[in-house]
Order: C-alpha cells, then sequence, then structure tokens
C-alpha cells in the first residue's frame, strides 16, 4: 500500500526563520526535487477571530523576500510535479503564532523504505547544525496524515496501538500542553528517533532507557548525532514490541494496547 514518509522536529523556536528556509532548499536538494511554489502565513486584518489567518501564495524568492523583511514568520515550501495532491514533497516551520506551535517538518510522498535513508541523513544533518530536543521519523498512509500527524491534528496516527489526540493534547500553544515528549517521555517509538539527555534517562525494565536499548539487539541502535543528542534506530519488524515494552512501562505518551475486535455474536 502506498505511504508518505515524515520527520517531525519539535520544540525548534531557536532555529530563525531564514536558517529554516535553507533548511528547507537543503531538504529539497537531498532528496533532489524542484521546489515548485511556497506560501507564508498572513494574519487577516479583518477576521471573524483575533489570530484569524490566511495562506498567500508565494514564489521562493517572494517567500525569501518576505523572511528578510519580517513580514513571513511561518511559512510552507512544496514540489508538485506529478499531479499528486496535495504534493509530491513539502516542507514547514510553524511558530508559537497562528494557532500552532515550533515545529518543523517535511513530507515525502512515497514509502518510507524509498526515502528512509535520504530522511535520516537530512535528520542527522539538522541536528547537528541546530538545537532541538526530540524528532522523529515516520511512515502514515497518505500526505495529508502525515501532515497532520506531525503536529498531531485531526487525530491521526501512525500504529494501530497509537490513541488518537494524545499527542494533540501534550503540545503547547493553542492546547496549553505539558510538552512531555521533550524530555520526560516519548511520543511513540518510531524507525528513527533524536532524543537528548533526559529522555535515555527515562525507566524501562529496572534500568534507563540508555541501558536498556543497548542491552538487546532486538531494542535498535542508539549512537551520538549532536551536542548532547541521540540517534535511536528500530527496525520495523520490532517495532510493535518495543513499543509494547515501553509504553507498558509508562514511557510513551500516546500507546495503547492493540484493540482486538470483539466477534460478532451471532443471532439465535
Amino acid at each position: 500500500m502506498p505511504g508518505c514518509a515524515g520527520v517531525a522536529l519539535y520544540h525548534t523556536e531557536r532555529i530563525g526563520v531564514m536558517q529554516a528556509f535553507a533548511a528547507g532548499e537543503a531538504f529539497f536538494e537531498k532528496i533532489d526535487t524542484a521546489v515548485t511554489g511556497t506560501s507564508y502565513y498572513e494574519l487577516l486584518e479583518h477576521g471573524d477571530h483575533e489570530g484569524d489567518h490566511d495562506l498567500v501564495e508565494s514564489s521562493p524568492e517572494q517567500l525569501r523576500a518576505k523572511i528578510g523583511t519580517g513580514e513571513a514568520a511561518a511559512f510552507w515550501m512544496y514540489s508538485q510535479q506529478h499531479g499528486t495532491l496535495p504534493w509530491d514533497a513539502a516542507f514547514t516551520y510553524q511558530t508559537s503564532g497562528y494557532g500552532s506551535f515550533p515545529h518543523i517538518a517535511v513530507f515525502c510522498d512515497s514509502p518510507s523504505e524509498d526515502t528512509y535513508s535520504v530522511l535520516k541523513e537530512w535528520l542527522r544533518h539538522m541536528t547537528e547544525q541546530f538545537s532541538f530536543p526530540y524528532a522523529i521519523l515516520y511512515e502514515t498512509r497518505k500526505m495529508t496524515d502525515a501532515m497532520s500527524y506531525a503536529a498531531g491534528d485531526n487525530g491521526k496516527t501512525a500504529f494501530p496501538y497509537e490513541k488518537a489526540f494524545a499527542f494533540n493534547k501534550e503540545t503547547p500553544g493553542l492546547y496549553g500542553g505539558q510538552a512531555r515528549y521533550t524530555g520526560s517521555k516519548l511520543r511513540m517509538v518510531y524507525p528513527a528517533n533524536v532524543l537528548n539527555g533526559e529522555h535515555l534517562s527515562i525507566g524501562i525494565a529496572d534500568t534507563n532507557l540508555e541501558n536498556w536499548i543497548q542491552s538487546c539487539h532486538d531494542h535498535g541502535i542508539l549512537y551520538r548525532v549532536g551536542e548532547e543528542r541521540w540517534m535511536w534506530e528500530v527496525a520495523p519488524a520490532k517495532l510493535e514490541q518495543v513499543n509494547q515494552i515501553c509504553g507498558e512501562a509508562g514511557a510513551l505518551i500516546a500507546w495503547q494496547p492493540r484493540q482486538t475486535k470483539k466477534p460478532r455474536r451471532k443471532l439465535p
């Protein structure tokens, strides 16, 4: 079944908007895809509610200029060359304005097995270049789901054993969440996870997460990728098992036991 790979970096407020624009350009270069359009958020002067906003279409050159003058603070870059809706690939930089919270996300309308190494390499470069506490590389069924999942919107999930809206309630800004995924918990466990030192101290099976990962190859591999950041990779075939162990230990925000369908009662 076709899928869409996504990467989300959380609490990216230390990354400036022009730095993010350059990171977006680097993302499209990495996946060898041209940017065909951009858009930025703009508050409506006569909106029905305070904070009402719209997306303004622009060329990449126009967006760069708007960023330079301070008129664009959150934006999208995208590529649409094959008629895919909404796009073939996209990059977004979000702030605490416009009803969102600080994060960066990228999306490729291809299954993760086709793009995993490229996206992981881009994520590793971002981790080495910038400071942020947490990031994930995941897969959903389609592009719109991947876009919603990055922000925790619309109850989208990446796993059948994941609670819808659980992450949404943790996000700051509009929802006033505790954002525990930045240190004391994880959202879920994904094929690739960028963690910080606090994450590694999370209690798992009578030890901490760092020791637990390193105790068994089935738990994945852990290695340093930036200043006080580590990459944790887990084989797709082991994700459910690893999520279950971490979820039962209380380390995951969104995990729930896999729901089994009850057989329908037959009428006598």
